[in-house]
């Protein structure tokens, strides 16, 4: 056919456009889809309403598909094209660019039929929006396409109004002719239908008070046709009343998120109503006026399934949130966005972004101001108003857990805790209330920033990094004021020298003056004096230079008396704590007091043995003067030596391999740590050591048990030994006044004795040698045979313990092997870890 130049000129333009818009395989294709088109233009009589059919469709394809960017450049070239007086067949151009710029509709060229064929009920079928510019009314084609299984499950889950149809077609029977006669006009019908659309029954389609669907009136004849499309799309109508049902919930005890979902709910609804007008409107032109291609009950059902499609998802949605709340509502609602239906995924984000814009708000005030307004209690951070004070870090905010939204994880829900109940800190604790840096960074972000940001979180989103940003600010913040005018590290360091024995010179000289006090029975102990003594020591060591503050936080305390308690068993050294440092301290005073008994007490046997040892090194040469007393002082003298390696071993163990070691780590820890709560942990994690070592947990309860006993015989060893040595003493003195007496005596010309006295003498004499050192002797026996028995079982305890420091401390205890050789049990093999467990390797060597 003989093209002229304008007609060339046009297909030429037709064709590069075509390659713009499609694949490069599929120009061919596309362009001769557009010369049909073209061919058929759309009468200017009709274009004004096609044309804003055309632009609404364009506009909805781009929200379904969330392109926004190409929704606003589309908005844009519409109103220039409109302005334009060179084109004279707008909606035509529409049109074409729809149908050609979709990649679904270039894969097969339009239909031969107005109609579509009818596609069995067996074959499962997408349906999607496509206009055929081939007629001047707006109609829809159905094509057959394999769809995804969520929505094969969609589309064939049986609905109420669904089964209806199928009851009502079986109930239907007589001859063909009467088949396909119908008393209503498909005119009515298709008004009939707009009612029922919106809930609203008529005399052809009645509402079921039980099933609340709608069905048709059995009066009323129908043909089967009519009937099955009829009832298909008053499907329509009975998903709009279950989701209208729901949006007229009271929202009088509904929460800020759940408003929020039924707003967005309602606001779909808005949508749907502007589609029924637009088609009440299309309705209403045709029963006035004849047009020359008319909306028909199929055109209809293939328009209607775009909204029928949203509907059900929306009320599947609706139901599968039925009585959830805050959190669980929006999680339950975030579950739908990972579908692979686009439609679906916009549907849900809408949705989300209603629910969530409470929450986003709440944590924008918590982030930035340390403010909590959550009046229906759907934030997942709450607060206890009557808790003030040191208690503030610990106990006023927390973590509902049940309210943290699916797309939020703990720890990002710990981060933002941890950010507010900085501020909050910072303002009721520490009393700074100075801006912080990066905080508006945080606001501008999030004034910016949309709600979709939130339940699209991840950890490498520009809102977590702020987020991440204005955490560590507001934690170095806080680490700031505690190291700065609080003295953290300072007091830190004070407990470590007073309450865990770090400091020697004052531990030993206090001990030194205490000591007698301490002797006392408790009832005679009186708090004045005690602290007379405690300053003595400060100003006689190298306490005296300690910090004023610190020095006034130490003190001392008495504990609750029970009969037969000495000074020993009440007294105890104490560290105030206050303040912001009181949030790291308050909390572990229970631990520091019991490590500072169990370091006491140890201190206290050395104290004791060593005095022993001293008295007994020193009345040595003086007591040689009592030969029979020699076999006891020896016996003494070893059992005394056993004892000082015991205690010393455990001093070494308790206060360097796992004192020292453990607060070698909590240093490191509190330099690299980046928040408080880092710092407490790794304070709580330093007291958990140092128990766990010093046998204070409770997996360790039999071991200091038998610590304990070891400890009370070390005493009874004291008190014998010092009976023992005044005892001596006094045989001693008493033989030394018997020779002065006797040496006085004769220098006057006297007797040196009578008879009298050298009988009481000797008397005095054989109770001393064959009654009373006997006695001791036996009470020495006893209490060494005790001793080894305590010792032995210790030692098989730690062997036997799975901390591999206990069981080498076992062989330092026992180092000559004293007990392993008097205990078989010590001796046997499964008592000890093969070398392997102690991480031991032989060393190879080569040849």
């Amino acid at each position: 056919m003989y093209l002229t130049p304008k007609d060339y000129a046009i297909n030429k333009l037709l064709y590069q456009l075509c390659k713009q818009l499609v694949e490069k395989d599929e120009v061919t294709h596309a362009y001769e889809l557009a010369q049909r088109i073209m061919k058929d233009a759309i009468p200017s009589s009709h274009s004004q309403s096609n044309e804003v059919l055309i632009v609404e469709k364009i506009k909805r394809h781009f929200e379904v598909a969330g392109r926004d960017e190409d929704l606003e450049k589309f908005i844009s070239l519409y109103r220039k094209l409109e302005s334009s007086r060179v084109l004279k067949n707008l909606p035509a151009i529409l049109a074409l660019l729809d149908c050609v710029g979709t990649p679904e509709t270039t894969l097969q060229p339009p239909p031969l039929m107005d109609i579509p064929q009818a596609v069995p009920d067996n074959v499962t079928v997408r349906r999607s929006f496509q206009l055929d510019t081939r007629s001047t009314q707006p109609t829809f084609l159905m094509r057959s396409l394999p769809v995804s299984s969520d929505e094969s499950s969609l589309l064939a889950t049986p609905r109420p109004q669904e089964i209806s149809v199928l009851q009502q077609e079986l109930s239907v029977a007589g001859s063909p002719l009467e088949i396909l006669k119908s008393d209503v006009s498909e005119d009515e019908l298709l008004q009939e239908l707009v009612y029922a659309f919106q809930g609203i029954p008529g005399k052809i389609l009645q509402l079921n008070a039980v099933t609340e669907d709608l069905t048709v009136n059995p009066s009323i004849k129908l043909s089967r046709p009519h009937r099955r499309m009829v009832l298909r799309l008053a499907e329509l109508g009975w998903l709009h009343n279950q989701l209208r049902q729901f949006c007229n919930t009271s929202d009088v005890s509904l929460g800020l998120m759940e408003k929020g979902f039924l707003a967005a709910l309602r606001s779909e609804l808005t949508e749907y109503y502007r589609l029924v007008a637009m088609i009440q409107a299309q309705v209403q032109k045709q029963i006035q006026e004849t047009v020359e291609s008319p909306l028909t009950l199929r055109k209809l059902q293939v328009w209607a399934l775009e909204p029928m499609f949203r509907l059900k998802w929306l009320v599947d949605i609706v139901t599968a949130c039925s009585g959830r709340k805050a959190g669980a509502l929006a999680s339950c609602i975030h579950g739908y966005l990972q579908h692979g239906n686009p439609a679906v995924r916009a549907a849900v984000r809408h949705l989300l972004s209603m629910v969530c814009k409470p929450v986003y708000m709440m944590l924008s005030r918590w982030m930035l101001d340390g403010e909590l307004e959550d009046p229906f209690g759907e934030f997942f951070i709450v607060a206890d108003a009557e808790i003030k004070g040191d208690r503030l870090w610990h106990e006023k905010y927390k973590v509902q857990e049940n309210l943290v939204p699916c797309f939020i994880t703990m720890a990002q829900a710990k981060k933002i805790l941890a950010t507010g109940k900085s501020i909050n800190f910072l303002r009721e604790v520490c009393h700074d209330y100075p801006p912080i840096k990066g905080r508006d960074q945080l606001r501008r972000h999030l004034e910016r920033t949309s709600v979709e940001a939130l339940f699209t979180l991840d950890t490498e989103s520009e809102l977590q990094a702020v987020m991440d940003t204005a955490y560590l600010e507001t934690s170095r913040r806080v680490l700031d004021v505690l190291n700065g005018p609080y003295m953290f590290m300072e007091n830190l360091q004070a407990l470590r020298r007073y309450l865990l024995l770090g400091q020697g010179d004052f531990i030993r000289h206090f001990m030194e003056i205490i000591y007698p006090e301490l002797q006392k029975p408790a009832s005679h102990l009186y708090p004045h004096v005690l602290s007379e003594i405690l300053e003595s020591a400060i100003r006689a060591t190298n306490a005296q230079f300690e910090n004023p503050d610190i020095l006034e936080r130490l003190d001392l305390r008495l504990l609750e008396t029970s009969p037969g308690d000495t000074g020993w068993d009440v007294f105890s050294l104490d560290y105030h704590v206050d303040g912001p440092i009181g949030t790291i301290f308050g909390p572990s005073a229970a631990s520091y007091l019991t490590l500072f008994n169990a370091l006491w007490k140890s201190k206290r046997m050395e104290y004791v043995l060593t005095a022993s040892w001293k008295r007994q090194v020193t009345s040595a040469k003086m007591l040689r003067k009592l030969p029979e007393l020699a076999p006891l002082l020896q016996h003494t003298h070893l059992l005394t030596a056993e004892m000082i390696h015991f205690v010393h071993q455990m001093q070494y163990y308790t206060l360097f391999e796992v004192l020292e070691c453990s607060w070698h780590t909590l240093i490191w820890d509190v330099q690299h740590a980046e928040a408080l709560d880092d710092i407490i942990r790794a304070h709580n994690s330093f007291l958990t050591r140092i128990k766990k070592g010093a046998l204070l947990d409770s997996d360790s309860q039999e071991l200091s048990n038998q610590l304990r006993a070891v400890y009370e015989l070390i005493l009874q060893l004291q008190r014998l030994e010092e009976q023992l040595h005044t005892r001596s003493l006094e045989e001693l003195n008493a033989r030394a006044n018997r020779e002065t007496i006797v040496e006085k005596r004769g220098e006057v010309g006297q007797f040196g004795m009578s008879l009298a006295e050298e009988e009481a003498l000797a008397a005095e004499r054989r109770n001393f040698v064959d009654v009373y050192l006997p006695s001791v002797h036996a009470q020495l026996r006893v209490l060494a045979k005790s001793y080894q028995d305590v010792v032995k079982k210790f030692l098989l305890l730690l062997a036997s313990h799975s901390d591999v420091s206990l069981q080498l401390l076992s062989v330092r205890l026992d180092f000559n092997e004293h007990y392993k050789r008097t205990d078989a049990r010590l001796a046997a093999p499964y008592t000890y870890r093969r070398l392997s467990e102690l991480a031991y390797k032989p060393p190879s060597y080569s040849k």
